[in-house]
């Protein structure tokens, strides 16, 4: 008797480890699923420089971060809007960085 529940406990052990071993070869997969990650737009950091309308000398450094598709598109917004907010300067060099994603937010339970 005491044989026969020796075997049967061996046998629930082997069968509770090797579900374990199953679960936790999913869990890595599991865990690459899990959790929400942050869909952000692409932005860049767009740099001007402008000079005042008549003059060589008077010039006004203006960064914006512009949401675009590339970098040509945040160039061509954000020079419409220096023009709208700078009628007196006009844009005389751009350049547009991309910024890095912030970063990803994840559930780990």
């Amino acid at each position: 008797m005491i044989r026969t529940g020796l075997k049967a406990l061996v046998a629930a052990t082997l069968v509770a480890a090797v579900s374990s071993a199953a679960i936790a070869g999913g869990s890595d997969s599991r865990a690459a699923r899990i959790g929400w990650h942050v869909q952000q737009p692409t932005r860049f950091m767009v740099s001007g420089v402008l000079r005042k309308n008549g003059t060589t000398d008077v010039i006004l450094p203006i960064q914006a971060i512009i949401t675009a598709d590339d970098d040509d598109t945040a160039i061509k917004m954000f020079a419409k809007t220096a023009q709208h907010d700078y009628p007196a300067y006009s844009l005389i060099a751009t350049l547009a960085s991309p910024v890095p994603a912030a970063g990803k937010c994840e559930n780990s339970i």
